[in-house]
């Protein structure tokens, strides 16, 4: 699927006529809207079990030497989980430490120590895996991708143009004055 832009350089020859502070305003606003078109479908799209990795999705805009952007990101107390999700987990060993690791078996097993050392041992660093001790290592079997950034992009990517054209012609809309439409069209081929 490939998206034509309609109504760019028309609205670009409109905008050069408005101060440059108002303009920029009004494209940190629309970039917002079309930002926060594709951060909503990921919301949606995302995995979920308690809903705090949804709702570390955010959107923002950033405007550096002239050039405004829009980022959809993960930011905050669960968004580590997003890249593992969206691009899935090889199977891998997860191990304390050396330093971290418990003191080795006797010859005897367990019976030789005592139930103070056995539980300092298991406090300095003994994996816990749903409430049970399962030693300094273990395997993970991974998981594969499940994406839902990316998805979201390719399937909102027309809505998030049109909302961008949308704002910029609500705020341009004003008695006689009327901005360009600007609005992407999906090409056929």
């Amino acid at each position: 699927m490939n998206l034509t832009l309609k109504g760019g350089p028309e609205l670009l020859k409109f905008l050069d006529e408005f101060p440059e502070k108002m303009v920029k305003n009004i494209m940190r606003g629309a970039m917002r809207a079309g930002a926060n078109v594709v951060r909503e479908e990921a919301r949606l799209n995302v995995a979920r079990q308690s809903g705090a990795l949804s709702r570390s999705i955010k959107s923002s805009v950033n405007s550096r030497s002239g050039t405004i952007t829009a980022k959809v990101k993960l930011k905050g107390k669960h968004s580590f989980l997003g890249p593992m999700l969206e691009y899935g987990v090889r199977a891998h060993i997860i191990s304390l430490a050396e330093d971290k690791r418990p003191m080795k078996m006797t010859r005897h097993g367990l019976r030789g120590l005592s139930l103070r050392t056995i539980n300092k041992a298991v406090a300095r660093g003994s994996l816990v895996i749903n409430g049970t001790f399962v030693g300094d290592a273990v395997m993970h079997p991974g998981f594969a991708a499940k994406p839902f950034l990316r998805p979201a992009l390719d399937r909102k990517a027309e809505d998030a143009v049109n909302a961008v054209g949308k704002y910029i012609a609500g705020r341009l809309n004003m008695g006689d004055l009327r901005a360009p439409v600007l609005t992407a069209v999906e090409d056929d081929e």
